[in-house]
């Protein structure tokens, strides 16, 4: 992935462009504010809990319910494949490579004490969330699917969001809502009426309160998950996992951390545009990029120590471990050959 040259000959942080920048994705990466209603929402499928990872509530947007694009298909049984150089989503059947990192997702998502009661609805009130509205194209099964202009997708602090009702009927299943517990839920079965999918949450109330000023933003990344994709708490252990499951599942979770990098240094660089003429600003940002990097590098390496320790506890040839750190190597070097 490369960029233009365009935006090469900008300015001298330019090496962040190793991650897939493009000067399309630039021109979306102004943040705007949305008020919006974060509830405790529940989603149940084929009957058990899942809960998305910590900081990617569900809300409600212009009555309309949005979820993690990554969580809600994971959750129904579909891939997500992300394309950093076109902006686009496709969602499809599994592979069997896709399907062992699904499954792990799930086992980490899985409520086991579930507990869903009414809500009380005198108790919501409005926030802001610091988005980023994304130029996002769709594939679904193949077909490309359209998102209304007045409900676009928005990324918020590292995720993918979307309108449950577009990812419905996208997908052809039918996904219920309960207004009283502001719960979820769907069957991974084949809908046999794919028209027939609603999603509408409840009306939040007439005269809500003044929203509280949110805390500052984490860079955003596109993906709809946080790095490895795997939510909640650790992979659980199994018994004599085979070689393709344990390195398929720490490629998904390469991928994951270079999406994540992509769209953090895509933020940094437009800022380092916005401040060109501002000497003390810039050195702050490149400060921050240096700390974006020590972060990559140490999710990097604890990948890379749990994928070596699965391999080698089963007996697993390790030489796959030298190519994933080569290709880390090869795609970090030019920005530290920048900031250092």
């Amino acid at each position: 992935m490369k960029a233009s040259r365009k935006v090469k000959a900008a300015v001298g942080l330019t090496a962040a462009l190793v991650m897939g920048i493009s000067t399309q994705a630039f021109a979306a990466q102004d943040a705007v504010e949305v008020s919006v209603y974060q509830v405790p929402m529940h989603f149940v499928f084929d009957g058990k809990e899942y809960a998305p990872p910590e900081g990617q509530q569900g809300f409600i947007y212009e009555g309309s319910t949005y979820v993690p694009l990554r969580f809600i298909s994971y959750s129904l049984g579909k891939a997500v494949k992300w394309d950093g150089d076109s902006y686009t989503v496709s969602v499809s059947e599994p592979k069997d490579a896709d399907k062992v990192t699904i499954d792990e997702y799930k086992m980490n998502s899985r409520v086991e004490n579930s507990n869903i009661a009414k809500i009380d609805k005198s108790s919501l009130v409005p926030s802001t969330l610091q988005a980023y509205k994304e130029n996002v194209s769709f594939i679904f099964d193949g077909a490309e699917k359209k998102i209304g202009g007045d409900l676009p997708s928005y990324i918020i602090d590292g995720s993918l969001y979307v309108p449950m009702r577009f990812f419905s009927e996208s997908v052809g299943k039918t996904i219920n809502w309960d207004p009283d517990t502001y719960s979820v839920s769907a069957n991974t079965a084949a809908s046999t009426d794919p028209k027939q999918p609603e999603v509408k949450p409840v009306t939040p109330p007439a005269t809500p309160a003044a929203p509280a000023a949110p805390a500052a933003p984490t860079t955003p990344a596109v993906g709809g998950g946080s790095a490895g994709g795997g939510g909640g708490a650790g992979a659980p252990s199994t018994s004599n996992p085979s070689y393709d499951s344990i390195t398929s599942a720490a490629e998904a979770k390469l991928q994951q951390l270079k999406e994540e990098d992509r769209v953090a240094f895509t933020a940094l660089y437009q800022d380092y545009l916005d401040h060109a003429n501002d000497p003390a600003a810039k050195a702050a940002i490149k400060q921050q990029v240096i700390s974006k990097l020590a972060e990559s590098d140490s999710k990097f390496a604890q990948i890379i120590s749990d994928t070596q320790s699965k391999l080698e506890s089963n007996q697993y040839d390790t030489s796959v471990i030298d190519s994933y750190k080569q290709a880390y190597q090869d795609e970090s070097d030019p920005i530290r050959s920048v900031v250092h």
